[in-house]
């Protein structure tokens, strides 16, 4: 037994009817609205699984301590922390943030390490101090006035080579 288009969406609505009337949509319009509004069995079990999955597979992110200008101490996500480095060395000209590893002990940053990659025939040592003066910038004005317990020093940088020497 086959079904037709008709029987398996149901019959033409009278509203259905109506706007094609009035605004002199084609069969073709109509239909597709019909299958637009027509409730998908089965999709809210599909939507949640997807959901559960998603939950499992996003990246987990280490509370780091800050303290407000008031004081009162707060925590910042490493990734923020991260994307904000990422951002403001990317707004540097000639290089790119390539690696970066936080140093401190439980929920304390107490410095960091930068790898960084810039255009041949830099200053290196210029390159730098600028990654690092704005690094420590991110990191003091995330973790508040008393944090970072570290100075400009705490932020070590590297800049690597472009050509992977283990290939």
């Amino acid at each position: 037994m086959t079904t037709t288009p008709e029987e398996a969406q149901g019959p033409m609505t009278d509203r259905d009817a109506r706007r094609l009337q009035e605004t002199g949509d084609d069969v073709l319009a109509v239909a597709a609205r019909q299958l637009r509004d027509a409730p998908v069995p089965g999709w809210t079990d599909i939507s949640d699984s997807i959901k559960d999955r998603l939950k499992t597979v996003s990246r987990r992110s280490r509370p780091v301590r800050a303290v407000t200008d008031s004081g009162r101490t707060m925590f910042v996500a490493d990734r923020v922390i991260l994307a904000l480095l990422r951002r403001a060395v990317a707004d540097l000209d000639g290089c790119e943030l390539d690696h970066v590893a936080l140093v401190g002990e439980d929920d304390t940053c107490t410095g960091a390490a930068l790898d960084v990659v810039g255009r041949y025939g830099q200053d290196y040592r210029v390159l730098a101090d600028e990654v690092r003066t704005v690094a420590y910038a991110v990191f003091r004005d995330l973790l508040g006035p008393t944090d970072p317990p570290f100075g400009i020093e705490g932020v070590d940088v590297t800049v690597v080579d472009l050509i992977d020497e283990t290939v």
